[in-house]
């Protein structure tokens, strides 16, 4: 049982407890109690009681204030705000970033990380296991779904990208001379 919790408690103390943790922690990080309110449905005023209801607890020991805490929930802001983490393979192995990251890369740069996944999507999920065992209780597949939705994100950047090029000119025909 969590700590501070008692048997008679309902579930709905959990979600309280996350919600002043939600709105403590996004405050934090900049956004307004409107922003946070919509996100959350509820009412700014409800917002800013929450943050300091939560900033109380952990002034008076309470609650821990932890890194994990603000990582967590700015990785949840980024993600509501379209900005997705995913895992692809590259030459290099496999890597986690973030797709604001991904978009400042060349168009070379995405188009190969594009190929090297679409590459291991290719392969058979079961060909790694013809000669070692498959671990207990893992998914084979699981690396398959994370790297597709790597592939979508890729595939995302590399259209606006051209799009961009053929927008400022930067995409040229040759033009022959006579």
């Amino acid at each position: 049982m969590a700590p501070g919790k008692t048997s008679t408690d309902d579930s709905d103390t959990i979600d309280e407890t996350v919600l002043d943790e939600g709105c403590f922690y996004l405050t934090k990080q900049g956004m307004t109690p409107k922003e946070i309110a919509v996100r959350f449905e509820i009412s700014e005023s409800q917002v800013a009681e929450r943050a300091k209801r939560f900033e109380r607890s952990l002034k008076d020991g309470k609650i821990p204030e932890e890194s994990v805490s603000t990582d967590f929930w700015k990785s949840i802001r980024e993600e509501a705000e379209g900005n997705v983490k995913v895992t692809f393979v590259s030459e290099k192995g496999f890597h986690h970033s973030w797709r604001s990251d991904l978009s400042k890369l060349d168009g070379p740069t995405l188009l190969s990380l594009f190929e090297s996944c679409k590459s291991f999507l290719d392969m058979d999920p079961s060909s790694r296991f013809l000669e070692y065992k498959t671990p207990k209780n893992y998914d084979p597949l699981a690396m398959q779904r994370e790297i597709s939705k790597a592939v979508v994100v890729i595939g995302g950047l590399l259209d606006e990208k051209w799009k961009a090029e053929q927008k400022d000119g930067k995409k040229k025909t040759p033009h022959a001379d006579h």
